[in-house]
């Protein structure tokens, strides 16, 4: 593909920089576009609550303060837009591997509940060759990528501009995530372009900038974009992006009406449930082992307290302290470890074992929330376990969850009398559609609905 002579009107319309960011949802479009794409990405990553995980990152990672320091003393003019630049490259060179001649369908997928998304949906469609494309620096090696950084390279002068907008408006942050939507848009444009066999895309995210460039560079080059939700929508977060897939798959209608009300979803919508196997709640005669499962802005003194108030009162119960998936978001509780011998820190382990060896566990505002009722283990929600916003993904509103202030000697019985009320288990299956349902017919019933976008 000749980049020099790349299309570049869309844009045009991007105005990235005007004084107020308007929401997506007022000028609601029925197909993804690169100024979309680019405008999503730039809300996402401009809000209050990115913001506050980056600057937790870079308290917990030495590497990202250096980085972000080094962006900051540098110039304007020249070199922070060249830093973006390099970046686009980084982010362009790393998709891989090569996809086949037989493929009739592409993915992408970054993080690891991304990636077991794309899995379970290959599932759905046996015998249909998705390809499945991954973010990784190893893929930098292949000699193609020279191609693909040749074409950069040749259109470097004309997003300079772009780049240089950018980087006078943003931290380095916001400022490479909105570069890398535009490099990630221009490579699948190009492999697009390169594979007409593939009649479609499949995205485990509607805000990411390789889901939103894969997504917009489809609709362009006239492919179907098919859309999986790999987490609960936010009802309460800062922004919710419109779902314009042509086709989206979701656990439960609860996320189709979160989309309806706070944003739009013009996607023919399949049902399937959660991944897993759906257990009924089980209580323990006594409290053996208590979970505390972190999320993004951890608030330290709540897990401390919640630690200590669990031991006084009983001393017989382990605790699980499970940190956020994500490495760089790590909290250090080694003083508890310490203290209290009754406690075990864990990083990375599978979720199903942890949850499955607890007999209630403190959340705040996670979506594993429902990966814990699911199955078969109460959930008490503590809003000030984290910094997000209260009830950030509505399940408090929504009857899903039971809120605690914190640990109590009768809060286990309070979690039975809420979890055995009747009108709960509807809830449950408004969020799970699969949740005291035959699931192999909701996953028949959806692979009839999908196929014919992969065709």
């Amino acid at each position: 593909m000749d980049y020099t002579n790349f299309n570049w009107t869309e844009l045009s319309d991007y105005e990235p920089f005007e004084a107020a960011c308007e929401v997506v949802a007022e000028r609601p479009r029925e197909r993804y576009s690169l100024a979309l794409a680019l405008k999503i990405v730039r809300q996402m990553e401009t809000s209050p609550t990115r913001g506050a995980v980056f600057t937790e990152i870079k308290k917990k990672n030495f590497l990202y303060r250096i980085v972000d320091a080094a962006y900051e003393s540098v110039d304007a003019v020249f070199t922070k837009p060249l830093v973006l630049f390099l970046y686009m490259l980084k982010c362009a060179t790393s998709i891989g591997p090569r996809v086949s001649g037989s493929a009739e369908a592409v993915s992408i997928a970054n993080f690891g509940n991304e990636q077991h998304t794309v899995e379970r949906f290959t599932s759905f469609v046996p015998g249909r060759s998705i390809h499945r494309l991954s973010l990784n620096r190893r893929n930098m090696l292949y000699w193609v990528q020279i191609s693909v950084a040749w074409h950069l390279f040749r259109v470097a002068p004309r997003v300079w501009r772009f780049l240089s907008k950018l980087a006078a408006r943003h931290s380095f942050m916001p400022s490479a995530r909105i570069a890398s939507g535009l490099a990630y848009y221009i490579r699948f444009s190009q492999l697009l372009r390169a594979n007409p066999q593939l009649n479609a895309v499949v995205v485990a995210s509607n805000y990411s900038p390789e889901a939103l460039g894969l997504s917009a560079a489809a609709h362009k080059e006239g492919r179907k974009v098919i859309y999986f939700n790999h987490a609960p929508v936010p009802a309460n977060g800062a922004l919710i992006p419109p779902v314009l897939a042509d086709c989206a798959v979701f656990y439960g209608d609860a996320i189709r009406q979160t989309y309806d009300r706070h944003s739009r979803c013009v996607a023919d919508v399949v049902l399937v449930g959660q991944p897993g196997v759906a257990r009924p709640m089980e209580w323990q005669s006594s409290v053996q082992k208590v979970g505390i499962f972190l999320t993004a802005l951890t608030r330290p003194e709540t897990v401390t307290a919640l630690v200590e108030a669990i031991s006084v009162s009983q001393p017989q119960a382990k605790i699980l302290i499970r940190n956020h998936p994500v490495g760089l978001l790590k909290s250090d509780f080694k003083h508890l470890a310490e203290r209290f011998s009754n406690l075990e820190i864990t990083l990375g382990n599978p979720l199903d074992d942890e949850i499955s060896a607890c007999d209630l566990v403190f959340c705040g505002n996670s979506g594993v929330a429902m990966n814990i009722l699911r199955s078969g283990r109460p959930v008490a929600y503590v809003a000030t376990l984290d910094a997000l916003n209260y009830d950030y993904n509505g399940f408090v509103a929504r009857k899903l969850v039971y809120e605690a202030e914190g640990w109590g000697n009768d809060l286990y019985f309070q979690l039975q009398t809420f979890y055995a009320n009747a009108k709960w288990r509807a809830v449950m299956r408004s969020y799970d559609a699969s949740y005291g349902a035959d699931k192999s017919e909701l996953e028949q019933a959806a692979a009839i609905r999908i196929l014919p976008y992969l065709s």
